[in-house]
């Protein structure tokens, strides 16, 4: 009687796996491509890897590249599936890539049919290709990577430790598509046809759910991602801090050891947001030398601060000129000043608002060198 119980209650816990999906059935889509193509239609290019067999030693992949025409992602999806023999699957995508052409008309109802589809692969990246097609990226063959996923899902991920990129993926992403009152960036990459590479290029700045055409470029990304208040594993920022005749010798290189970033925001007549950036910073590059010298770290804390807050004032313009309110400060104005949110429309509003950046540095360490 009681081995019966043990026999039932394992027969009701082991029901094995209902929803399995045999991988020898299904043909994993790997990255994705999408741009405009003739009268209107979507032009998706998909990689699809695949591993033959062999009877000594391990087997060898193939990557299979598709393009196909159609009036909707899932269309163009159901013509690709068409054409390989085993099942399109999306569920291990690393990367989705945009035409410059295509995100300009809006990236929302080309995302739509993955964030629908439970199968689909959230924790994928997102990029846009700056001058050139989503295709010509995902038909690249780069030097020494047997994957264009693998290229560019590392590239991205370094991107982000590095502190260039948010390292938002799909997911994070979608409340950002469809909130008001924050926009975002994504990578912008470029195509290298004589080198064979992919240069990350700066971050596209977005307006609701439409590529600007605006641009944070790659050198000034870091700090743009600073006053986000998002800092990677490395945050390095070369400035020029002198008017020395040596151009070497004009410049500093310093790695951000802590920060602290907060945003008060003053609602009256008008709007006016105060982003606090609070940065300790490590000194990895000064051929200017003598910081041993006395005020000399001062001195140099006080160009940064300056040279910081030039830049962040450029870079502030250019948000607004954009009208891409990354850092959601139409979203804090709807959630605590609502009277003021319904009296105004906020993608009007925000490019005359005053967004003010300041700076306080503290220079920790400046190296083993004196």
């Amino acid at each position: 009687m009681r081995k019966g119980v043990l026999i039932l209650t394992a027969l009701i816990l082991l029901t094995g796996c209902w929803d399995e999906r045999q991988f020898k059935n299904i043909s994993l889509v790997l990255s994705m491509g999408f741009d405009t193509g003739e009268e209107q239609a979507i032009r998706q290019t998909v990689s699809i890897p695949t591993v033959t067999r062999s009877s000594e030693g391990p087997g060898q992949e193939f990557i299979n590249v598709l393009s196909t025409e159609a009036h909707t992602p899932r269309e163009a999806r159901d013509k690709i599936d068409m054409m390989i023999s085993d099942n399109f699957d999306p569920s291990k995508v690393r990367v989705v890539v945009f035409g410059e052409e295509l995100a300009k008309e809006g990236i929302f109802p080309v995302l739509d049919d993955m964030y629908r589809d439970p199968k689909s692969n959230l924790n994928a990246y997102m990029a846009v290709v700056e001058k050139g097609t989503a295709e010509e990226i995902t038909r690249l063959r780069a030097t020494g990577e047997t994957r264009i996923s693998e290229y560019l899902g590392g590239m991205l991920e370094t991107a982000a430790s590095s502190t260039h990129t948010t390292g938002e993926n799909l997911q994070l992403l979608c409340a950002e598509l469809i909130e008001p009152g924050i926009d975002f960036s994504v990578p912008l990459i470029q195509l290298d046809k004589q080198n064979g590479a992919i240069n990350f290029s700066g971050m596209g700045l977005f307006h609701e759910k439409t590529y600007t055409g605006e641009k944070i470029p790659a050198e000034k990304s870091t700090l743009y991602m600073l006053l986000q208040g998002k800092k990677g594993k490395i945050a390095r920022l070369t400035e020029k801090v002198s008017g020395e005749n040596d151009e070497i010798t004009s410049y500093a290189t310093v790695e951000v050891n802590k920060m602290k970033r907060k945003m008060k925001l003053t609602v009256d007549d008008g709007v006016t947001a105060d982003i606090h950036v609070n940065l300790e910073l490590k000194v990895v590059e000064y051929p200017s030398d003598h910081l041993y010298v006395k005020g000399k770290i001062k001195m140099l804390e006080e160009q940064l601060t300056d040279v910081f807050t030039k830049e962040s004032k450029k870079i502030l313009t250019t948000l607004q000129e954009a009208n891409s309110d990354v850092f959601g400060i139409g979203r804090r104005v709807k959630a605590y000043h609502p009277d003021y949110w319904n009296e105004v429309e906020w993608s009007d509003e925000y490019p005359e608002i005053a967004i003010v950046p300041h700076f306080d540095i503290k220079i920790i360490e400046h190296g083993i060198m004196n």
